[in-house]
């Protein structure tokens, strides 16, 4: 796969991770886990929300099409993305999350937020 396929493939992973971190974090509101169960969930769920910042970030080792540049892709991924910055201090501090349904809350707000942000993004450069 090839750098310009995989930059033509972000708004699928976008998507793809958006649903699946929402998927991981939804039943931590319903279902009684035991601590130690839901801080893997959580961190599931972070890891798929933080896989689009993966993706923007290996365009950096591959060759470019001839009409973009490493700033066009990455620059919008982390400016657009201001939350991803709260999920890996989350995934950071899982050891002292104790409060299963504000952190549940926190990371889906920051997953939806930037779904959105790059979702209209690429809508825009469209």
């Amino acid at each position: 796969m090839d750098t310009k396929q995989l930059v033509d493939a972000i708004p699928e992973i976008n998507d793809f991770s958006t649903v699946a971190s929402i998927v991981c974090v939804l039943p931590t509101y319903f279902l009684r886990l035991q601590s130690t169960t839901y801080r893997i969930v959580l961190s599931l769920s972070m890891v798929f929300g933080l896989s689009i910042l993966a993706v923007a970030m290996t365009t950096i080792v591959g060759p470019l099409p001839p009409h973009r540049s490493r700033g066009d892709i990455i620059i919008p991924v982390v400016l657009f993305s201001p939350l991803v910055v709260v999920l890996i201090a989350i995934l950071a501090c899982i050891k002292r999350v104790t409060r299963v349904g504000l952190w549940s809350t926190v990371v889906m707000v920051c997953v939806i937020i930037d779904w959105v942000g790059i979702s209209l993004l690429i809508l825009a450069l469209s």
